[in-house]
């Protein structure tokens, strides 16, 4: 088990990716070590915890996704934090993560749930680089996407990236790799059409309690029996 920590973090980095998500970057302790799939809580009041998915630590730099929208204690304090100001954190804690198993590997998630998938994918991409991966993002439209950036260089043969696109003219948008495709429809009108062997492939799925029990109720119809969810 990971060792749980509890530090003074600062804040190196902070960019707006549309009008309710931030892209975070905190300093770690060198000693931190943490599970991809994981998450830290942020104590941003004495008082107040809230937990957030580890996008993925590099150099001693941990990121996060923030979505402000909710407009409750947490969301507000990250939506006017500074750079150099410090924020307590704590962790590493979860127990979500990917399967060791040669199985296909199917990723389904909308706004930051997207999140603990950042370093999942890449950690099947380095220690079993002969797995299948898909990941499915929805969003309403291009504007809306807070994922592909992270993946953009990684894309191959065997691991392709579907956007799901609900609000926008599909036909009118160029993928950047042979790799990615644009859909039109939620994630749970796209991932039926794909024809997956549901029986032989591991489906994970992070994001609001609708989207995440909708996809489930879904996939156990389609015959899918490996279904692994985190709800927000």
């Amino acid at each position: 088990m990971n060792k749980i920590h509890n530090f003074q973090s600062e804040l190196l980095k902070k960019v707006q990716l549309t009008e309710n998500i931030y892209h975070l970057e905190y300093t770690v302790p060198e000693t931190f070590v943490y599970t991809p799939g994981q998450f830290v809580g942020a104590r941003v009041i004495p008082t107040h915890t809230r937990a957030y998915s580890i996008v993925e630590v590099k150099d001693n730099i941990l990121t996060l996704l923030v979505d402000v929208k909710p407009q409750g204690i947490a969301s507000k304090y990250f939506e006017v934090v500074d750079i150099g100001e410090s924020t307590n954190l704590l962790g590493p804690y979860g127990i979500y993560k990917t399967k060791d198993t040669d199985f296909a590997k199917v990723f389904i998630s909308t706004g930051t749930g997207i999140a603990p998938f950042v370093c999942m994918i890449k950690n099947v991409i380095k220690n079993k680089p002969e797995v299948e991966i898909y990941n499915f993002f929805g969003s309403q439209t291009m504007a809306h996407e807070v994922s592909l950036h992270y993946f953009k260089d990684l894309l191959n043969p065997k691991f392709k990236y579907v956007n799901c696109i609900t609000r926008e003219d599909v036909l009118a948008l160029t993928p950047i790799s042979p790799y990615q495709e644009i859909k039109k429809g939620r994630v749970t009108q796209v991932i039926p059409a794909c024809n997956f062997d549901y029986l032989n492939t591991e489906f994970y799925i992070c994001g609001s309690h609708e989207m995440v029990n909708s996809m489930s109720l879904l996939l156990n119809e389609l015959g899918a029996n490996k279904i692994y969810v985190e709800k927000y």
